[in-house]
This record gives structure tokens, C-alpha cells and sequence, in this order.
């Protein structure tokens, strides 16, 4: 029961700290005025994640699926800042998919 209660706690914490990351990057970047394409999907894409989160305890279901397509957007849109900045790294982007991956696991077993 602690347990559980415990892993809740941190994986709202380190989803939450993903989404608001996320958020705060795009936001920084739109306001030098660097309106891209990949900033357009972070902003939008980390927007979504963070009302899923807000959403979760009501509709969980709904919450879930907001949830993907806001980290499908923040995946997709930091791909493609790195493609078009030209400072591509493979593993970063690897790094963010996978903790994507596994935040949303955990969201779905709470």
C-alpha cells in the first residue's frame, strides 16, 4: 500500500517535471521569437501533457491519451529543432522517447 502510494507520488512528480520542462523551453524560445515548427509542437505538445496531468484524477482514460499525443508532440518537435538547428544528438533524443516510454507505463498501471 505505501508502495504504491509512493510510486504515485513520484511518477505524478517526474511527469509533471516533464511536461513543465518542456513547457518552459518553448515558451523561452517563442518569446526570443524563434517560431518554428518544433517549438510550435513543444509548446503545444507540453501544453496537453500538463492539462492530461490535471485531468488525469478525473478522466483517466482521456488523461492517458492526452498524455501520448502530448509527448508525441514534444518527442516530434525537439526532433525537429535538432534536424533544423543542426545540433542533432541521436541519444538525447533517445533519452527523452524513453522516459516519455516509461512515465507514460507508470501512468497507465496508477
Amino acid at each position: 500500500m505505501f508502495f504504491h502510494i509512493l510510486l504515485g507520488f513520484f511518477t505524478a512528480f517526474f511527469a509533471l517535471a516533464f511536461a513543465l520542462l518542456h513547457l518552459l523551453a518553448s515558451l523561452s524560445e517563442v518569446k526570443k521569437g524563434n517560431h518554428t515548427l518544433g517549438n510550435t509542437f513543444l509548446l503545444i505538445g507540453s501544453s496537453l501533457a500538463t492539462l492530461s496531468l490535471i485531468l488525469y484524477f478525473f478522466l483517466p482514460i482521456v488523461a492517458l491519451v492526452l498524455w501520448l499525443i502530448g509527448c508525441g508532440l514534444i518527442c516530434y518537435g525537439a526532433y525537429w529543432n535538432g534536424k533544423h538547428k543542426g545540433n542533432f544528438h541521436p541519444a538525447h533524443h533517445l533519452i527523452r522517447t524513453g522516459i516519455a516510454l516509461v512515465l507514460t507505463i507508470l501512468l497507465a498501471l496508477l
